[in-house]
């Protein structure tokens, strides 16, 4: 397990932080559907998704794949 820090961005615990293990993270997606409200991220596993704050380029730097 390799775990991360993030601020979730879904209700009812937005603007929290939240630890996912992105050693089951298959894909990583800049989310068009909250355009209006900023650029976030979604993270996509088989088992689960989860919506962040901090946009695509700043979770390609926490997770590593890009400086």
């Amino acid at each position: 397990m390799k775990f991360k820090t993030f601020t979730n961005a879904n209700v009812p615990f937005e603007g929290k932080k939240i630890a996912i293990d992105i050693s089951e993270v298959k894909s990583i997606f800049e989310d068009v559907t909250k355009s209006d409200e900023g650029k976030y991220t979604t993270l996509w596993s088989h088992d689960n998704s989860w919506t962040v704050q901090e946009d695509f380029e700043t979770v390609m730097k926490m997770i590593g794949d890009i400086s």
